[in-house]
């Protein structure tokens, strides 16, 4: 199968499951609900499928940088990520964020990896870039929004998913593959959040209230990393995948001003309709 399907359903997955975050921010959930649902289900589907192709061996090194990965840049990342989600005036600008580290890893695949960037490839990714741009500038906060933290959180999350894409493109090199890498990912960043709440007393009420937001999220976790990190292990540069994780903001940003009549301009809806436009460029690259 072409990597272009499995980076077509990177971008499905990417929508549904921060819309089904978007739905639980505003039923007012805690962040953490969010989160463990992020990492604990998805530790069944990938355990069982390691368990089922035997590939739980790694050696130390790669374990530990696993290990690593999973506190600073996959659990830090997210929590980044959430808590700037809901500060956002719309979930789709605090994501154009975050997830336009595309240029930073399309440049830096080339030589840490010899991996190719065709003209047009670059040239899709440069209009992604600029179009979710549109998204995110000068956006108005409405009245359920108090905060501008939003996006330093962003950044941070940003950094962190930057650089957890390349260290997984680097591990697959040697000899690591997706699903051992996420069944070992999501450990970690279940044993983080839990320790999280522990610390912080974190009620399980929402979670007993809402137990489908939580399975969905779970589900659409689950979907999304595993395309993403497969993709990144196919896909003929890293870059590519993270501008598919990008342009998906524009469909998240259209479909939570439907759902959920968040703030959505006549300048935002160009750079979402420029982003879908680019990103059908990259999968013709």
């Amino acid at each position: 199968m072409s990597w272009i399907i499995y980076d077509a359903l990177v971008f499905v997955s990417s929508v549904l499951l921060y819309l089904t975050i978007r739905k639980s921010t505003i039923s007012k959930l805690p962040t953490q609900f969010n989160n463990l649902g992020i990492f604990l289900i998805p530790v069944f589907f990938y355990n069982f499928a390691v368990f089922l192709t035997h590939s739980y061996h790694i050696s130390l090194q790669h374990l530990v940088i696993i290990i690593l990965t999973g506190i600073f840049l996959s659990y830090g990342s997210s929590i980044f990520s959430l808590k700037s989600i809901e500060l956002a005036p719309n979930p789709g600008y605090s994501l154009m964020v975050s997830k336009n580290y595309v240029l930073m890893t399309s440049f830096l695949a080339i030589p840490l990896f010899h991996q190719s960037l065709s003209l047009r490839g670059l040239v899709a990714i440069v209009l992604i870039v600029i179009f979710s741009s549109l998204i995110v500038l000068n956006g108005k906060a409405i009245g359920h929004k108090t905060s501008t933290a939003w996006f330093p959180l962003a950044i941070g999350a940003f950094l962190g998913w930057g650089f957890l894409s390349l260290v997984a493109k680097y591990l697959y090199q040697h000899g690591v593959s997706p699903i051992t890498f996420l069944a070992y990912l999501s450990i970690v960043g279940t044993l983080c959040i839990i320790a999280e709440m522990l610390v912080k007393k974190i009620s399980l009420s929402p979670f007993k209230l809402h137990p489908w937001i939580f399975i969905t999220i779970g589900l659409t976790s689950a979907a999304f990393n595993f395309f993403n990190f497969y993709t990144i292990k196919v896909a003929p540069n890293v870059g590519y995948v993270n501008a598919t994780n990008a342009a998906s903001i524009g469909a998240i940003t259209i479909f939570a001003a439907i759902l959920f009549g968040d703030e959505l301009t006549t300048r935002k809806l160009v750079g979402v309709i420029g982003t879908i436009l680019s990103l059908l460029l990259l999968f013709t690259s």
